[in-house]
């Protein structure tokens, strides 16, 4: 069976936008991102990319691989939640190649403006630099940082996962019509 590459293309791109959105939004108001919602968009992800071929799917599988075995080192150091790795990994594997790249770029991009502002709202930019120092400079030294960095809050990393999918969307508006 034929399929459009566009097609599928389409589909993955509003795919990924629609779960970024509903994660958006149980992340801000419960601080989770549902298991369901991104194994759901991880199997129609792999069923896309299956419809493209096995040399596809192999690459979807490879992505969410290595998305996830980052995501997991990222969310043993406490800088990211299980749930945000788990979505991006599934992104990851419904996108593709090249895609998956700009929506990690725009994700990072947007966590770090969320980041800066909420810590600005919080008024914990003191603490924020200080655990950057504490952490940055031993690494730039091969050394392991001292002290565990205090906490200065948390963020629904689902909104900066959103505006990723959302930019890379809007980046690809003028191709897909």
């Amino acid at each position: 069976m034929h399929v459009d590459p566009a097609v599928t293309h389409r589909v993955a791109l509003a795919l990924v936008l629609l779960a970024a959105a509903c994660s958006a939004y149980t992340d801000l108001k419960t601080g989770r991102i549902p298991n369901a919602l991104v194994a759901a968009l991880l199997a129609a992800g792999l069923a896309l990319s299956v419809l493209g071929g096995w040399q596809t799917a192999a690459i979807s599988v490879g992505l969410f691989l290595a998305v996830f075995t980052i995501g997991t080192i990222l969310f043993s150091l406490k800088l990211i939640g299980g749930g945000d790795v788990k979505l991006l990994a599934a992104g990851a594997a419904t996108l593709g190649w090249p895609d998956t790249v700009a929506f990690l770029l725009y994700t990072v991009l947007a966590g770090g403006v969320l980041g800066v502002a909420i810590t600005l709202a919080r008024g914990r930019l003191r603490p924020m630099l200080a655990n950057l120092r504490m952490m940055i400079f031993p690494m730039l030294l091969g050394l392991r940082p001292a002290a565990a960095p205090t906490a200065v809050g948390t963020m629904p990393y689902g909104l900066a996962i959103f505006a990723g999918a959302a930019a890379l969307f809007a980046g690809k508006l003028p191709a897909l019509f």
